[in-house]
């Protein structure tokens, strides 16, 4: 009798056992295969927006894979308006940029231009913030497909950044800056130059791009190479290249090539490929360390 139920107890335990064991892998199963089903209905995509060290910095949101050019330009423009419920789709070290109960009206994409048409409350940025949230909405919409971009408020094109006299072009480009910074002496030979730093992200590195008005009249390759090795005027920003300089180089048409005198990192690598192609229309550069070591990028590449 006994060892009956000694048996039924094993018997009864082994079977509950196998039971809780069985549902518990299905559980998991059943979560690999949503979040599969997730990942495959989805596609991270790039914005700009501020961070916390009031930057406009580069990072990566989530949208649905299917969506249209039209549905993923609103998308992302929604998730960087304040105080809606998808401002959580941000990274935590973010913030929104465009104002509270801002609204996409509508999003008409014509070849490579797109109009983007918001609701009067668009206007309601502070005017410290204004041209940095025109410079977030033109960096997180052009890329290589959509060249230019026009922005209208209540149906009426904006002709001025909100709240200054600050005239703006027609169709807004990468031309009109980011993060701007001035340091002109005179009228004369006044360059242009868009340097890409890191900035601490929480334990991250986040990229900021950097426009830089300078009374120079050196070729804008060698002024790129001689801020980005310098120490940075602004502790926040982090270049990683002091003491990189340039050998020599060849620019053509297509492609670009550039001889240093540092090895270097793949992080160090990605801040100068994206330095070049936001100031030169190439597809190729490559990168030679003393005339041996050779990394290449296209610029497809450094656009996704």
């Amino acid at each position: 009798m006994l060892k009956r139920k000694a048996f039924n107890r094993i018997f009864f335990s082994t079977v509950a056992f196998f039971l809780v064991f069985t549902l518990y892998n299905l559980k998991v199963v059943n979560n690999s295969d949503i979040n599969n089903k997730i990942e495959k209905n989805i596609n991270k995509e790039t914005v700009y927006t501020l961070n916390n060290d009031n930057y406009i910095s580069k990072t990566d949101v989530y949208v649905g894979k299917f969506y249209t050019l039209e549905d993923k330009i609103k998308e992302k423009l929604e998730i960087m308006t304040s105080e809606n419920n998808k401002n959580a789709l941000l990274p935590s070290y973010f913030k929104p940029i465009l104002p509270e109960n801002t609204k996409v009206l509508d999003v008409v994409v014509e070849d490579s231009l797109v109009k983007v048409y918001f609701s009067k409350e668009l206007n309601n940025i502070n005017e410290e913030q204004s041209e940095k949230m025109i410079e977030a909405i033109v960096y997180t919409i052009t890329d290589e497909n959509v060249l230019g971009i026009e922005i209208y408020v209540e149906g009426n094109l904006l002709k001025y950044v909100p709240h200054t006299k600050k005239e703006l072009p027609t169709i807004l480009t990468k031309d009109f800056g980011i993060n701007k910074t001035y340091e002109i002496f005179s009228s004369n030979n006044i360059a242009k130059v868009v340097m890409t730093y890191y900035t601490n992200c929480g334990e991250d590195l986040c990229e900021v791009p950097v426009t830089k008005y300078v009374n120079d009249d050196r070729e804008v390759l060698e002024i790129v190479f001689d801020e980005l090795s310098e120490v940075s005027y602004d502790s926040n920003l982090i270049s990683l290249l002091e003491n990189t300089k340039i050998i020599n180089y060849k620019i053509n048409k297509n492609n670009i090539l550039v001889n240093i005198n540092n090895d270097i990192t793949e992080e160090e690598a990605n801040l100068i490929f994206s330095s070049i192609f936001n100031n030169y229309d190439v597809e190729k550069v490559k990168l030679l360390v003393n005339n041996q070591k050779k990394i290449e990028k296209t610029k497809k590449n450094i656009e996704k």
